[in-house]
């Protein structure tokens, strides 16, 4: 009769023990110079930015414990998730952890064996270091879906990411197989506090511009690395480009037409002396899909550009 007290406790110590054993590490260092002491393969990961690190897990395959919310009309969302991979809170079991910062102890009742920020979440890193092992990925240092190399290499999912790499090369593709060896020019604004606001690569939509040939104005190409620069409405005519992108911010209820309206107000009959825009070649695209870190987006992208520039007389924009 004590044999089966003994094999309880046997299988216990078992238990017990195999965690520590399973759980290989290695080292990495971070985008913040940090040697981390990580998982080899991390069952239960939280990330501290939808856009930037939730939605490149998801897309790489691997669906995280927690993750950082956002408050909208309809409650907790992560920006973009639900557009680009079908995730949301609800349907997934991921929870919500807050914002920036992060509530700490609803991490650490998930029990991470890693955890991914941002290098602008302000989650203090020795509060999330004493939870889990943490790697932080600075999403604008080396370019848009630059951290899909950092995830991929974290999680040992580069073989998907070869996979989305190449879908992005054939859906570029498309777009200079209709270019040809024209010069197209193309530019991207928003608005922001009465001004004109730019960046040299704005998010997704940008990198596929610039990946498929087309040409930038000087304004935009002068813009150093991630730098975000704020211009008057007087020199909006510097933007000027055979096509034009503007981005409308959705979740935060701005339709078209508003963004449209902020533009004019900006620039007080814009219209008039933009050529894209008496061309009919002012293109309004939802920001979360148009920023997001995503090879989802930059598909999507792809195919809106794609969808502008088909049946147009480029020859005669070229000359």
């Amino acid at each position: 009769m004590r044999k089966l007290p003994l094999i309880l406790a046997g299988l216990a110590l078992i238990a017990a023990v195999q965690p520590g054993q399973a759980q290989e590490t290695r080292t990495y260092t971070d985008d913040a110079g940090r040697t981390v002491e990580v998982p080899a393969a991390p069952q239960r990961i939280v990330t501290l930015h939808d856009s930037s690190l939730t939605v490149p897990l998801v897309e790489l395959g691997i669906l995280p414990v927690g993750a950082f919310g956002r408050e909208g009309d309809a409650g907790p969302y992560m920006r973009g998730a639900a557009t680009l991979t079908g995730v949301t809170f609800d349907n997934s079991g991921i929870a919500n952890v807050g914002g920036s910062p992060a509530d700490l102890e609803a991490i650490a009742a998930l029990e991470p064996d890693l955890i991914i920020t941002a290098a602008f979440q302000q989650t203090p890193l020795e509060g999330l270091e004493k939870i889990a092992p943490t790697v932080v990925v600075e999403d604008n240092m080396r370019g848009e879906l630059a951290t899909f190399e950092d995830i991929a290499e974290l999680t040992g999912t580069q073989d998907r990411l070869d996979l989305l790499k190449a879908r992005y090369q054939a859906q570029v593709d498309q777009i200079r197989a209709v270019l040809g060896d024209r010069t197209i020019s193309a530019s991207i604004i928003l608005t922001n506090a009465g001004q004109i606001q730019a960046w040299h690569t704005y998010g997704v939509i940008g990198k596929v511009l610039r990946d498929a040939g087309f040409e930038f104005p000087d304004v935009l190409n002068a813009i150093e690395g991630s730098d975000r620069v704020l211009f008057s409405g007087e020199e909006l005519q510097a933007f000027d480009a055979d096509f034009m992108f503007l981005t409308y911010d959705a979740p935060r209820g701005q339709t078209p037409a508003q963004a449209i309206a902020e533009i004019d107000t900006v620039a007080p009959g814009f219209c008039d002396f933009l050529t894209a825009c008496q061309g009919e070649r002012f293109v309004l695209l939802p920001r979360e899909d148009a920023v997001a870190r995503s090879y989802t987006a930059a598909g999507m992208m792809a195919s809106a550009v794609l969808a502008a520039i088909s049946g147009r007389d480029l020859d005669a924009l070229a000359d």
